[in-house]
């Protein structure tokens, strides 16, 4: 690191440190009682350390245990602590992993961009600035989709830099934790990495049953509770909520689609997870992705929709869950710091509009009328959307598998497969 950048880190280290104990005290001190979501964890921890699977007891019943068992498996060693203690390193460990997500998304989109590598801080930058009130969100509620984001994009990281194995096992885990990164087993595979694909599944498959095997004879019912609880959404959110910024929670808020549920039951359509017309826009966007991952040879640019697709097209996507998005945006904001760049007027304008919608529509800055209408009107999504469209946009291209670097003249990619 250049020594004129050590007195910001030490700065940024510092206050971290300091914003921690405010963040902390979001949880309470009492493990009984909810604060936020890190307490859900926390008591799914401390019942897996009794002997007993995260789905047994709950901590009430609308703040049941909602993931695989892995991540309170994990945190057992944050559950031996007071909560107080818990939630500060809980807290430290979402703050690290938003610095590394920025560090290694900025670092992926400067190798594979026109932009120089001595400007991969503020590319970091600028991309965290982009969903700020999204990586807030998550520290203030006490939960885990930093860490998800960060293991996602060390998916990508690793595989760049020719680590498959450390690649396969991030994905893993960010899957084992939230089932949305699986998407990016279908972005290798649309990349023709048959192998490659076949060792994420493998290394997610003995991840999976080994965070079941410790619950013994209640294994079974351990994870049929979970599929019941997550995937047929049988808690029963009503996903047409206006904090559901999905493209299935903005369809229901539309009225256009009706609910049919995974066993093809007819529903209440608030509360089934899938209907016809999100399935038809779904195939369309994958479709899209594909193309743009097959026809491009640069791994952030190729992999950039997937990320997209992981909270547009999860059933269920609160709006702190779009902190995924730290790569697309990455790599728009190197584009953006391109100065020969031909799209980088269209590029700025788009960042700027998306930085409008993400963060001017929390309710600290409108207030709480105000940014409940934008969430009705879906604008959360709408920003997404265009995120998606930039990261698919043609424009990207010259023939097929090659992206023209503007500033050297030199074509990137990655070279094996």
């Amino acid at each position: 690191m250049p020594r004129r950048h050590r007195p910001v880190l030490i700065f940024l280290i510092a206050s971290a440190l300091l914003a921690g104990i405010y963040f902390a005290r979001k949880s309470g001190g009492d493990p009984q009682v909810y604060g936020n979501d890190f307490n859900v964890y926390y008591f799914a921890a401390r019942e897996v350390a009794a002997g007993r699977d995260p789905y047994q007891n709950s901590l009430g019943a609308w703040t049941t245990y909602l993931y695989p068992p892995l991540l309170a498996e994990l945190i057992v060693p944050l559950a031996m602590l007071p909560l107080p203690a818990a939630a500060y390193l809980w807290f430290l460990i979402n703050v690290a992993s938003v610095a590394a997500a920025a560090w290694m998304a900025a670092s992926l989109a400067s190798k594979d961009g026109p932009v120089a590598r001595d400007r991969l801080p503020l590319v970091a930058a600028a991309a965290v600035v982009l969903i700020a009130r999204f990586v807030l969100d998550n520290l203030h509620l006490g939960q885990v989709n930093n860490l998800v984001a960060a293991l996602s994009v060390a998916h990508v990281f690793f595989y760049v830099k020719r680590r498959p194995v450390a690649s396969a096992a991030a994905l893993a885990l960010a899957v084992s934790i939230k089932l949305t990164p699986a998407i990016l087993i279908l972005y290798q595979i649309t990349r023709m990495r048959f192998r490659f694909a076949s060792l994420c599944i493998a290394i997610l498959a003995l991840t999976t049953v080994a965070s079941f095997v410790p619950f013994g004879q209640r294994a079974p019912d351990a994870f049929e509770a979970f599929v019941d609880r997550t995937i047929r959404n049988e808690q029963g959110f009503d996903l047409a909520y206006s904090g559901n910024q999905s493209l299935r929670g903005a369809l229901l808020r539309l009225g256009v689609d009706p609910g049919v549920s995974i066993d093809g039951e007819q529903g209440e359509k608030a509360r089934q997870p899938v209907g016809a017309v999100m399935l038809s826009l779904a195939a369309i966007m994958l479709a899209l992705s594909a193309l743009t991952a097959f026809g491009e040879r640069a791994e952030t640019g190729a992999v950039a929709p997937f990320f997209c697709c992981m909270v547009l097209l999860s059933p269920l996507s609160w709006k702190a869950h779009f902190v995924v998005l730290i790569l697309p945006l990455a790599c728009l904001a190197a584009q953006a710091l391109a100065r020969e760049s031909p799209r980088r007027r269209l590029t700025i304008a788009a960042l700027a509009v998306i930085f409008l919608l993400f963060n001017l529509t929390s309710r600290l800055i409108i207030g709480e009328t105000a940014s409940e209408r934008a969430d009705e009107l879906s604008l959360v999504f709408l920003a997404a959307m265009l995120v998606f469209l930039m990261t698919i946009r043609p424009g990207l291209f010259g023939k097929r598998g090659d992206v023209l670097l503007i500033s050297t003249g030199r074509v990137s990619g990655d070279k094996h497969v």
